[in-house]
């Protein structure tokens, strides 16, 4: 199982494959952001951070960081926004 833990070491979900884990931080980031944009707030210098807990191995396998873009563009999940890098430098 993998836990995914905020800035504050709480677990917010769990996912049985860590795809699935880091499927849901990509839905939590995009949330995040639009969040960001509705409350049209500055988010400058706000980074928010999410961690995926191996439960079995006892250890940190991955982490996101993100500062929240309150522009209104949508988010870029990290899969999408490395293909767009490949096309651009081919």
């Amino acid at each position: 199982m993998y836990d995914i833990r905020d800035e504050l070491g709480n677990v917010i979900d769990s996912r049985p494959t860590f795809d699935e884990a880091e499927q849901r931080i990509e839905e939590i980031c995009a949330q995040a952001t639009e969040q960001a944009a509705a409350s049209g707030e500055g988010t400058r210098g706000m980074n928010l951070r999410w961690t995926i807990y191996d439960t079995r191995a006892g250890e940190v396998v991955g982490f996101m960081v993100l500062s929240p873009d309150d522009s209104g563009q949508p988010y870029t999940p990290i899969s999408q926004a490395a293909a767009e890098r490949e096309e651009h430098q081919a």
